[in-house]
């Protein structure tokens, strides 16, 4: 991972997280099982894609979507089939995700 002032500096590749995979603090919704709502820990991934973007991978409640993500300073737009949102602060290495907390996953 970078320092915060190169995460600062970025413009397009998501440099600071490429290579890096995150699990949401929580445990939310993963789908319906016989016995009702089940829970789990929701996991993005990025990867290199080119210098003005980077590639994420989402698994969240039961299904997953890929797409390309650039991040501007501390902040991260995500377009797939729609457009999310997030941002990512260096020091605490907390990565903020379509409104949910995620850690980098052990």
């Amino acid at each position: 991972m970078l320092d915060s002032s190169s995460v600062e500096q970025q413009n397009g590749a998501c440099i600071a997280l490429e290579g890096t995979t995150f699990a949401s603090v929580s445990e939310l919704e993963c789908g319906l099982t016989p016995d009702g709502v089940s829970k789990c820990h929701w996991q993005i991934a990025f990867a290199s894609r080119d210098p003005s973007a980077s590639e994420f991978t989402w698994f969240y409640s039961d299904v997953g979507e890929a797409g390309k993500v650039e991040c501007h300073g501390t902040s991260l737009v995500a377009t797939s089939s729609r457009t999310l949102s997030g941002s990512f602060d260096a020091d605490s290495q907390r990565l903020v995700f379509d409104g949910q907390l995620y850690e980098p996953a052990p």
